[in-house]
């Protein structure tokens, strides 16, 4: 779900002071993130913030699929593995893994390869998600993972890991807290649905139409208003690890 400009402008902007020059996205999906990046970047150095302005030199997309997106068609992708960086030792400013780490086969791999290719300087940005749905809306959405669990679909997150953290400090060290707080409206309806349907939250491969039934149980019996707008506070935090002199 898209960030409000202000919140997004806050983060992207902390986060691109810690990612100097050539930056590499991990994981970039369809680069809405590293565009966020790239635009943070064009307002840090006050060059103008047009189309492909002050992209193409400064950051680097990389995933297993091209899955990019208008807003990021113009940049530089390659096909690769987390675990396999295709870099040099020392070679990049910053690398930028947002809800990857789960995706892929050996996370503790995916840190160290990250770690390999930034200089000193440099910092590696991690998040493993946030809360997007917080306060009464989380139960709703719980219940449907658990009903698709229980039916034997296979959820993507923490399949190989980290639970947490903490895990991730185990590999890198103590990590710097980023993190940005805003309110959010959604429906109950929007809850169960993103639940069921989001291409993230479960393991690819699957057939997920049952989900759309499970997600229609879960909402009938919750007992609350299909359609009426909740407010809550939604959470983007990343963890910021400095790599060494």
């Amino acid at each position: 779900m898209p960030v409000p400009a202000e919140a997004a402008r806050d983060l992207y902007g902390r986060l691109r002071r810690f990612l100097p020059g050539l930056t590499l996205d991990v994981g970039c999906g369809t680069g809405t993130i590293a565009a966020a990046l790239a635009q943070a970047a064009t307002q840090l150095g006050g060059a103008p913030a047009g189309p492909g302005a002050a992209v193409l030199g400064d950051l680097v997309l990389l995933d297993a699929v091209d899955l990019r997106g208008p807003e990021a068609i113009g940049f530089p992708f390659v096909l690769g593995d987390a675990c396999a960086l295709p870099f040099a030792t020392q070679s990049l400013g910053g690398v930028h893994l947002a809800r990857v780490l789960h995706h892929v086969s050996d996370w503790r791999l995916a840190l160290l390869e990250a770690r390999r290719v930034v200089r000193p300087g440099g910092s590696i940005a991690v998040t493993l998600g946030g809360r997007m749905f917080a306060s009464e809306l989380s139960p709703l959405r719980d219940a449907v993972f658990s009903e698709g669990q229980r039916l034997g679909l296979q959820g993507a997150h923490h399949i190989h890991g980290p639970s947490g953290y903490d895990d991730v400090d185990s590999v890198l060290g103590p990590g710097e807290v980023v993190e940005v707080r805003f309110p959010q409206t959604d429906t109950p309806r929007q809850v169960v649905l993103d639940a069921a349907s989001h291409p993230y939250a479960w393991l690819p491969g699957q057939d997920l139409t049952p989900l759309q039934a499970v997600a229609e149980q879960v909402l009938a019996s919750s007992g609350f208003e299909p359609d009426r707008p909740v407010e809550h506070e939604r959470v983007i935090s990343y963890r910021v690890y400095r790599a060494g002199a």
